[in-house]
């Protein structure tokens, strides 16, 4: 998911469900699940659908801010692919209409250059375009995403399991990240003379982290405790989103999220639900929730949306 400021069974069945969903993000034996506050390291064939986001507003006047998302990932080459995203965002405040609408579209492309298996590493590198004008328009437009100006953003991505640690426990232990520079296509300017701004916007820094323990991976790989089927498809994850500007002038501030839940991954489909809190005052006023319904095409439709593309004309 792009970052939002943008996985008891026997241990036999186990390993035939991990060698089953080898396209889901794996770096040798570790699967880096979907993260829900910004994206995963994996190229693959998948889509978010949907993402559902609330979080009441920083000013706390009972007021919150909606979301509504989908994302669409496709594999061009084995390592190479592209996405596209978009959203509709409702900002309710007491007394007040619900300002509403769709976000600026977004388009990505990403490339998978590097995968240590020994290591249970993975590095990605890509590029976003957010297009200006795309979204809702109207009074409300910049609190709804649709600024009027497009952004590009350069992003590198990794994902590592701690399964070379020599410490049992830590083993199913994963981190990935997300790092991007949002360039404005259009700069923010100040004008004295009318003591207002334009419609563009600022550069900024924009990125997160997360820590996963994979039940999956404590089961296939350390010691299978026995537990059911269902608990060893669960991953427990903390994620960390944050943006920050990196431009003069600017109207943004600086913001952390956190997100603290759960994802399942079963065959074909994943899970995840986490509550949002707030790391500061700008980000919101009290905890929220995101959750969101993922597909693995590789497995729902391996011969169709499953495969790269190029694949598709040598079939």
């Amino acid at each position: 998911m792009r970052s939002m400021i943008k996985y008891g069974a026997t241990t036999l069945g186990a390993l035939a469900m991990c060698q089953q969903a080898q396209a889901h993000g794996f770096a040798g034996d570790h699967m880096f699940i979907s993260t829900l506050l910004f994206d995963d390291p994996n190229v693959a064939d998948e889509a978010s659908l949907p993402t559902f986001q609330f979080l009441p507003n920083p000013t706390d006047d009972g007021g919150a801010t909606y979301n509504g998302s989908f994302e669409f990932d496709k594999r061009i080459t084995e390592n190479f692919g592209f996405a596209i995203s978009d959203g509709y965002t409702g900002v309710t405040r007491p007394g007040d209409k619900t300002a509403k609408g769709w976000n600026n579209l977004v388009v990505s492309l990403k490339y998978k250059p590097y995968v240590n298996a020994e290591h249970e590493f993975m590095l990605s590198v890509g590029v976003e375009q957010a297009f200006a004008r795309t979204g809702a328009t109207g009074a409300n437009g910049d609190v709804l995403g649709n600024e009027g100006s497009g952004v590009t953003s350069p992003n590198i991505y990794f994902g590592k399991g701690f399964g070379d640690v020599p410490v049992d426990f830590i083993k199913p232990l994963a981190l990935t990240g997300q790092l991007g520079y949002d360039i404005a296509n259009k700069k923010l300017k100040y004008n004295a003379d009318t003591d207002s701004f334009n419609n563009g916007t600022s550069n900024g820094w924009s990125g997160g982290l997360s820590l996963q323990y994979s039940l999956r991976y404590l089961s296939t790989h350390v010691k299978d405790y026995g537990f059911p089927e269902f608990v060893n498809r669960l991953t427990p994850v903390v994620e960390m989103a944050w943006s920050s500007t990196a431009s003069q002038p600017n109207q943004d501030s600086t913001q952390f999220l956190w997100g603290v839940g759960v994802n399942y991954t079963a065959g074909w489909y994943a899970v995840g639900v986490e509550a949002l809190i707030p790391g500061n005052r700008n980000t919101g006023s009290h905890v929220g929730v995101i959750a969101q319904f993922h597909m693995y095409f590789d497995d729902l439709l391996p011969h169709s949306l499953g495969k790269p593309i190029v694949e598709w004309f040598r079939s």
